[in-house]
């Protein structure tokens, strides 16, 4: 059975953990975190082939009992007077999840073993795997290592240290301010 660590414990990470252990692979997560993290934005899920995908890991029923119920969206003005609104429709899916419900659902249902709290601090290939350091549990080596730790990679840093990493992202306000009458966006 072929050991596999994969760096990241949000959603990527024990999403692939679930599907290489059905297909016998022995899965590790390594996630920095003493905990599952809490927060984030919502998730959808819109389509026949995505309640599919969710159905076959087992997960389906967990996810819609844990749905957000999103309500229709009031655009207004400075004074909070309603200029126009949009259907839920518009933006959620067939099933909308807060990011830490679904973290924590797709966790219980990955059979992996988690190294919670910790991190990789060394990547070194060799004929027999990829040897591994942390910074808590003892080295060991893996036939494969994938990085799902996000935008700050540990796993990327370490397997490509010359490469930089260009991040751009966009916000919009979360709530209606006395001075913006519309979206702003910053880079």
């Amino acid at each position: 059975m072929k050991a596999v660590l994969i760096s990241g414990g949000g959603v990527a990470g024990p999403t692939l953990a679930h599907w290489l252990a059905r297909h016998g692979f022995r899965p590790t997560v390594v996630e920095r975190a003493p905990a599952l993290r809490t927060g984030g934005q919502a998730v959808d899920f819109r389509g026949a082939p995505q309640l599919e995908v969710l159905k076959r890991m087992g997960v389906l029923d967990p996810i819609r009992a844990a749905r957000t119920g999103m309500g229709d969206i009031a655009i207004v003005d400075g004074d909070g007077r309603r200029l126009a609104g949009l259907p839920s429709e518009v933006f959620s899916g067939d099933v909308e999840i807060l990011r830490d419900d679904l973290t924590r659902i797709l966790n219980e249902a990955a059979p992996a073993e988690r190294l919670l709290g910790d991190s990789i601090t060394s990547m070194t290939e060799r004929p027999d795997g990829v040897h591994e350091t942390f910074e808590r549990a003892a080295p060991r080596t893996f036939d494969l290592v994938v990085g799902a730790d996000g935008i700050r990679s540990k796993v990327r840093e370490l397997a490509f240290p010359a490469t930089p990493c260009a991040i751009s992202a966009s916000t919009a306000p979360s709530s209606p301010s006395p001075a913006r009458t519309g979206w702003t966006a910053t880079a």
